[in-house]
Parts: C-alpha cells; structure tokens; sequence
C-alpha cells in the first residue's frame, strides 16, 4: 500500500514541474468529461421522452386483452369473455403491481357520426375519463368544453372531424355503430367539447365517449371492455411488468378459460425500441470518441514529460533502478492527472445536469412539435440522470489515460543511458 502511494506522490510531484501543460491536459479531459455525463443525461431524457410521447399520449405502456381481440378487433372479444369478469376487481389486480402506476379500461368502435347537413366516419372510443387522465394525456388536449359526463349520453369529437362537421360544444350528432349483438346501434349525443392530439389521423376521425354509453351502443354489459391500458411507474421496466402481470392474470381472467394477453410497449410500439437502441449507440459513440481524444492528450503530455527529464530517467536507471518501476512512474502520473480530471468534471458537470434535471428547458416554442414515427415529439432539454453512465464513464476515462501513458512509459525505459546523460 505504502509502495502504491509513493509512486502517485511521484506522479503528483511530477505533475507540478510543468503546471501550465498539465492543467490545460486535465481541463481538456475535464470538460469531455462533463461533456459525456451531460450529453448522456440530455440523450437519456430524450429518450425517455420520446417514449412518453409515444406511449402516455394515448397508448399507455402496457394493454391488457382478450387473446383473440387483435388483430381483427372483434366486437365480442372482450375482457372477461362470455362469462364475463368483475371489471373493478381486475383494475384493482393490476394496479397492485408496485411498477403500475394507474389502469384504465376502454371500449373501441367504430362508425358513422353524423349532423343534419353531413357525416363522416370516425373511430369511437368509450374511456372513464378520471382513470384515463390518469394514464394517458389526449383528454388533456381539450381546447374547448369539457370531457362527457358518465350517463349523459355526451361526446368528445376531434378538432379536426369538428371542423369537417362544423359542430362546436352543444350541438348534437347522431352516432351510428354496429353493435356486439348483430343490431345497428344509434343514438342521439350531444357534443361536449373538441379535443386536440397533434396527430392528424386521430383528430381527424376520434369520438370520445363515457365508458358506459359506449357499451350501452355496441350492446356491451357494465364489465365488457376490449383492453386495459396501464401506465408503468418506469417505462423500461414495462416489458419485467408485463410479464409478472401475465403470471399473475393466467387463472383464467378472461372469464373463458384463456389468459389474458399482457402486452409491453416495446411490443406494439417496436419502432421506439429501434429508436432507443439508436440513442444508446449514439452515448457510446461519443463516449468513445472523447475516450480518443483522451488517450491522444494523455499520451501527448507524457511523451513530453519523459523526453524533458531523458537525463533524470537516465540516471535512476543507472543508479540500478528497474524499468518496471520507471514504467510505474509514468503511469501513476497519468492516473493522478486522470483522477484530477474526473474530479474537475464532476464538478462542472453538476451544477447543469441539477438544472436539467429540475428546471428543463422547453424548445417547443423555438423549433415546434414534429410528428415522428405517429409520434407528436416536444423539443425539451431534460437530463434523466444515472450513476451507471458516468461511474463507467469515470472508470473508462481513468483507464484510457492509464494505457495512453504506456507507450510513453516504454519510451522512458529504453532511453539509452549512455546518450541522455550526454545531452544526445
């Protein structure tokens, strides 16, 4: 132990002889440092914001079905099956897994929605909307009105299919559905309020309605629902979610004898996986590209350190000290200057990563909303921080300084006495 800190003393002590040269090294690996943790945390919450986006727009993380409901989305195959299921038994079964933050179920149709003057074909939604405020985001997209009250017999349409029907809040449509029963259900509702996604296609075509007039519509009982959908306390731990999920809901909670399907959303949603996978690519490429520039500066400033003391090098090794040490020598000063420069980084990583992480810095004004992959993507500066990252990070820079500093070790080594004590 005693041995070891001598030689980072020796590094240390060596380090100070040319003081201008080494703190210019160590804040060059100082800032790429910093740049690395900062970079990884802003990649990170893009990331994961990208996946909210994604997911709690409407989606959610995890959907829980009939096994047979996709992909032709059968009116009949519901949640419970023909015997049926106690619906608020089954939301409370779920949400008791600690990675599930809120469940709510939904009803899907699809029709005809109609005013005096014209009609257009719309996808027909039936939500609880206090649960599903609770899961996912588009009711929040209200730009006029309010969401449809249980009973009321009460709908949200979509800005744009608004704006084809030319009704606002209080106007009444006619709704036209085929229902589970083989009849044609129809009824009277009155338009409650617009909401806006962002996404074309939805806004185009969407018909929020209670839970309850939906499944009075398509003839479903009070228990009868087509998914589940549940928000996941962490997004990436949705898959491990699922499949204790599935173990817990395969006695039989379809009500027929079969399993409900548990399902991910890296399984319905797998182009974010690709699109994770290529931000994760993207960390270690910059990671190995500062790594680079690392070693080339550490390997720069010891090469010069050794060529200035050739004639004290050369005179410890005719003293009959042994190349092993030499090489020693050079290495823990390169492991002091990369300990300092993880020290400095840290702390000029600290202060931004803090603010990222609790006071982010929305662009959305700047560059806008872009839909990517039917996704609606907000620009925000977010760091999602992680001690994995930069720990590696640190260890890996350390490394990268302490190999850099090899070669010039070896050069030390094979300095011929004779010619440096020469002044050759």
């Amino acid at each position: 132990m005693k041995e070891r800190s001598f030689w980072l003393r020796i590094g240390w002590r060596n380090l100070g002889r040319h003081r201008r040269r080494s703190v210019i090294t160590a804040l060059a690996l100082a800032w790429g440092f910093a740049a690395v943790v900062v970079l990884n945390g802003i990649m990170q919450g893009m990331g994961t914001d990208f996946i909210r986006s994604g997911t709690d727009l409407m989606v959610g993380q995890l959907r829980i079905q009939h096994p047979d409901y996709e992909p032709e989305r059968e009116l009949w195959n519901v949640v419970g099956g023909d015997d049926g299921i106690h619906l608020p038994s089954l939301l409370d079964r779920i949400t008791a897994d600690p990675g599930v933050r809120e469940a709510s179920a939904r009803v899907h149709g699809a029709g005809i929605v109609a005013t005096e003057t014209t009609s257009r074909g719309a996808m027909l939604l039936g939500v609880d909307p206090e649960r599903e405020g609770r899961v996912t985001l588009f009711l929040q997209g209200l730009t006029e009105g309010r969401v449809p009250e249980p009973g009321a017999w009460e709908v949200l349409v979509g800005s744009e299919l608004a704006r084809q029907l030319g009704v606002a809040p209080g106007d009444e449509v006619v709704l036209v559905s085929p229902a589970s029963d083989g009849s044609l259900g129809n009824e009277l509702f009155t338009v409650s309020g617009i909401v806006r996604t962002g996404i074309p296609e939805v806004d185009a075509a969407q018909v929020v309605l209670d839970l309850e007039d939906l499944q009075a519509l398509l003839a479903l009982g009070r228990d009868d629902v087509h998914e589940i959908v549940a928000s996941a306390t962490h997004p990436w731990d949705a898959p491990e979610v699922a499949t204790r999920l599935a173990a817990s809901l395969a006695d039989g909670g379809s009500g027929d004898g079969a399993a409900l399907e548990v399902a991910p959303w890296t399984s319905f949603r797998p182009e974010l996986v690709d699109f994770a996978n290529l931000i994760q690519g993207a960390n270690w490429l910059i990671l190995l590209v500062i790594f680079v520039m690392a070693a080339f500066g550490v390997a720069n400033t010891m090469l010069m350190g050794t060529f200035e003391r050739r004639r004290e090098l050369a005179v410890v090794k005719a003293l009959g000290m042994r190349p092993g040490l030499i090489v020693l020598s050079v290495m823990g000063e390169a492991l002091v200057l990369a300990i300092l420069a993880v020290g400095a980084g840290a702390l000029l990583a600290t202060p931004l990563v803090l603010w990222l992480m609790h006071a982010p810095v929305d662009l959305t004004p700047v560059a806008g909303e872009q839909m990517f992959m039917d996704t609606l993507f907000r620009f925000v500066l977010r760091v999602e921080h992680s001690w994995a990252f930069p720990l590696r990070g640190a260890v890996g820079l350390i490394l990268t300084a302490v190999l850099a500093a090899l070669y010039p070790a070896i050069r030390a080594v094979r300095v011929p006495a004779a010619e440096a004590l020469a002044g050759r």
